[in-house]
């Protein structure tokens, strides 16, 4: 069918970005595990020393540069914060006043791959998903306009609601466009107190309703549909607010990072917090290696402002570091 032809030419095309990726990427860690961060000594060090594929850079735009000539074919993604994200109205007109908010900065940063839109949207109805995949598409075409590409989406973790068929699909306008002018697919993916928390089957076959969901999208509906692009976790970690759908935390354990959980893992025989956080990150790196479409997946959070510092993976840069070089680089072997 017309349907199955372009599915295969659609599968093509990915298969060709990403070779691309694959020949721009030398000398870099084969984990795909990064850092999400506003950069500082740690993360510098990090960059440096670890060599990681891709970072998400916040607010601080300026090193990008630097970044890509320490680290040649690393991948930079950009987010610009703004307090406040109006979703309703025109969205195409959104779209306009969102580039009207940020153009300046998006312009005087050319080294940044991609740029986010809105953080974590409202997803949970149809019609939320449909005006958000207008005010996408308009802003993939923006972008586009002036040499610069998109990371759109960047649904918070659990969204978009996989088991609800319409919602997904309503948001396709803006994958369409995102094809169409070299964007990619923007995921965030949590879980408490482990990364496998909610993960069933086999490293590479296995999917979760937390870590690995990008598989149920991925299989269920972006795939058989043509829609596929490149992914990136760009937030990835332990997060306490996803215990109420594991009900596995420790009691009154509701919200924070990994290192709320210290005591409990100590407890539990995990005495030492940061190797036991870097054996979580690890597992879920096993998980994407599998998937040549998930460019990377930086973990939340380095060197933040803002109540973060139980999110801040600062203590796990030594072994961070031993273990981004400790991964063979696989686009090389």
């Amino acid at each position: 069918s017309s349907r199955s032809v372009l599915g295969k030419m659609g599968v093509v095309a990915l298969i060709l970005l990403l070779s691309l990726f694959v020949e721009s990427v030398g000398g870099v860690s084969g984990s795909k595990l990064s850092i999400h961060t506003s950069m500082g000594s740690n993360s510098w060090k990090i960059i440096r020393e670890g060599k990681p594929r891709l970072v998400k850079l916040l607010d601080t735009f300026s090193p990008a540069k630097e970044i890509k000539a320490t680290v040649p074919g690393i991948i930079v993604v950009g987010r610009i914060y703004q307090p406040s994200q109006p979703e309703t109205g025109d969205p195409v007109k959104m779209a306009q006043k969102w580039w009207a908010a940020v153009n300046h900065t998006i312009l005087q940063y050319p080294d940044v791959d991609y740029w986010e839109g809105y953080n974590e949207p409202n997803t949970a109805t149809v019609q939320a998903m449909q005006w958000l995949a207008q005010f996408e598409a308009e802003r993939v075409k923006i972008l586009a306009q002036h040499n610069r590409k998109a990371s759109i989406g960047n649904f918070g973790a659990g969204g978009p609601d996989v088991t609800h068929a319409p919602r997904v699909t309503s948001f396709y306008p803006a994958i369409t466009a995102a094809q169409q002018h070299h964007g990619i697919l923007g995921l965030h993916e949590y879980s408490a107190p482990n990364m496998s928390s909610l993960y069933s089957g086999t490293t590479c076959g296995g999917s979760g309703w937390l870590m690995g969901r990008y598989r149920k999208l991925v299989n269920e509906y972006l795939k058989p549909a043509g829609k596929m692009l490149p992914i990136v976790i760009s937030e990835n970690g332990i997060d306490n607010g996803e215990c109420f759908q594991t009900k596995a935390c420790p009691p009154g354990d509701t919200g924070g990072g990994y290192k709320k959980l210290c005591g409990w893992w100590a407890k539990n025989g995990h005495p030492d917090c940061y190797s036991t956080y870097m054996k979580e990150l690890a597992w879920y790196d096993e998980v994407m290696q599998c998937d040549e479409y998930i460019l990377g997946s930086t973990i939340f959070c380095l060197e933040i402002a803002g109540d973060w510092d139980s999110f801040d993976i600062g203590p796990l840069t030594p072994q961070f570091i031993k273990y981004l070089n400790g991964k063979k680089d696989v686009s090389r072997a």
